[in-house]
């Protein structure tokens, strides 16, 4: 999730994938130089994301116009699960949706 904040006070608010999150801290990077945290921050989010910002976000409008929630959405982008068993790691909380099939299908069209 994206945070913004002005000082201490919460400005709003977010989720954002691994990719996108890696696309704002290199753009900072490029500007100024980070401090050990964002470095960090940094070189694990190059570590993970798999797909560019963009395939990324659209990955997301795909599953979202599939009827996942964004939250869910995000999380399915960033972990590109391959598999029923992968799915429902992701849905432990709830059953996994009955277009599964169809999801899998999206997501193996960005890998």
């Amino acid at each position: 999730m994206g945070i913004i904040m002005i000082g201490k006070e919460l400005i709003s608010e977010r989720y954002v994938t691994i990719s996108h999150a890696k696309e704002i801290m290199t753009n900072k990077a490029n500007v100024s130089e980070l401090s050990y945290e964002h470095g960090c921050a940094l070189d694990y989010l190059e570590k993970f994301a798999q797909l560019s910002a963009e395939d990324a976000e659209n990955l997301v409008k795909e599953l979202i116009n599939l009827g996942l929630d964004e939250k869910t959405a995000i999380k399915i982008a960033d972990i590109l699960p391959d598999d029923e068993e992968d799915l429902k790691l992701i849905f432990y909380k709830s059953d996994i949706p009955k277009n599964s099939e169809e999801i899998l299908d999206v997501v193996s069209q960005y890998k």
